[in-house]
């Protein structure tokens, strides 16, 4: 599905809320953080922002900043991500150039760079479920629809990228209890190919592809991240 977006005039770059939200992080069934994020809409671009906070009992405490843009189709053309571990911080800068991805990491006084491919059909993979909601926007799903395509995968230790490739399939459609009360959604299964399926994780979404809730794994009972407040402009 893909949003278009009309702005009465250019002269003014003020940006428009999209949306908005605060996820409730959890590691083994117990709550352990939050990242609050929204997305905005300005005549050039899509702009995503976010924090998450993540506290014990997770094995790895953190704190990360992150700021992306989109095309209005939900293309990612660029992120940046500050990350914290204690007293060490970690700062990556990635553009897309047409085609091509770029990267630029500091940290500790170094500098590490990257290139790579980016295709128009690559998707992009980072820590928040708000790229999870980019990809279910540029792709329509039928319950037991399937797209597979190759992604960026952006992560710790190093917020670098490794190539590979994602399978999502619509396996479910329900209503689900939303901070907006219970609406139609439908809940979906991600790979990582050629890894099996059972190493993947699942998650419900609304049908503007909002995650509501996640989980460790396929088991529905381990909740991973849920949706607590939210709010559509």
């Amino acid at each position: 599905m893909s949003s278009v977006f009309e702005f009465a005039g250019r002269a003014s770059a003020e940006p428009r809320l999209v949306f908005a939200g605060r996820y409730v992080q959890f590691h083994g069934g117990r709550e352990c953080g939050e990242e609050r994020w929204s997305i905005e809409a300005t005549p050039d671009a899509l702009i995503a922002r976010g924090e998450q906070i993540i506290t014990a009992p997770h094995p790895l405490p953190n704190r990360q900043e992150y700021r992306a843009t989109l095309t209005h189709e939900w293309r990612l053309t660029g992120l940046e991500v500050r990350w914290s571990v204690g007293d060490r911080e970690l700062s990556a800068f990635h553009a897309a150039d047409g085609t091509r991805w770029r990267v630029r990491i500091d940290y500790a006084g170094h500098v590490k760079e990257q290139e790579g491919d980016y295709p128009a059909p690559c998707e992009v993979d980072f820590t928040t479920h708000l790229f999870s909601s980019f990809i279910l926007q540029r792709r329509d799903f039928a319950l037991g629809g399937e797209h597979e395509f190759p992604a960026l995968m952006i992560g710790p230790p190093y917020m670098a990228v490794t190539p590979g490739r994602l399978l999502y399939r619509c396996v479910e459609r329900g209503r689900f209890l939303s901070p907006e009360g219970p609406i139609e959604a439908k809940r979906y299964v991600v790979s990582r190919p050629p890894e099996p399926e059972s190493e993947g994780f699942t998650f419900w979404a609304d049908d503007d592809g909002i995650v509501l809730e996640s989980y460790e794994g396929l088991d529905t009972s381990r909740p991973w991240m849920r949706l607590v407040e939210y709010q559509r402009g």
